[in-house]
């Protein structure tokens, strides 16, 4: 009779179709679903499986939308993702790496909700002195 860690793994394994070693590894390792951990779990599992590459970027859930996340990559390409349970989508979503050097948002424009840079409040001065204008009932 199986195990209720060996059914688990064999679950991840058929599921998002990895490596049962992989699969084993999450099991045992990954906190309920990994919500929020991806990044020190997929730096742990990097050091046990050398072999895998750790990447960041955003994943794209059907209920969630875009969120930050860690995963890793075997040398095929083959997404490994520890804490794929934690999206209502399971690890069925798209990856997408964060390309290396391009410029990282700071925040959130209060104004448009475009992306600030820098540590700036505002993304540009027009959305800044609108802000200021709507936070003073200028307009």
């Amino acid at each position: 009779m199986q195990s209720l860690a060996d059914i688990t793994a064999e679950a991840h394994a058929t599921e998002l179709g990895i490596d049962r070693k992989y699969a084993d590894w999450i099991t045992v390792n990954v906190e309920d679903d990994g919500y929020g951990q991806c990044k020190e779990v997929s730096r742990k599992m990097a050091e046990v499986f050398p072999e895998l590459k750790r990447i960041r970027g955003h994943y794209y859930c059907w209920a969630w939308g875009e969120r930050a996340h860690w995963w890793l990559a075997d040398a095929n390409g083959n997404i490994i993702d520890p804490t794929a349970q934690q999206f209502p989508s399971k690890g069925k979503g798209e990856y997408v790496p964060w390309p290396e050097g391009a410029p990282e948002p700071s925040g959130i424009c209060p104004n448009c909700g475009d992306p600030c840079y820098d540590g700036n409040t505002c993304c540009s001065e027009s959305c800044a002195n609108a802000y200021v204008a709507y936070c003073c009932n200028l307009n």
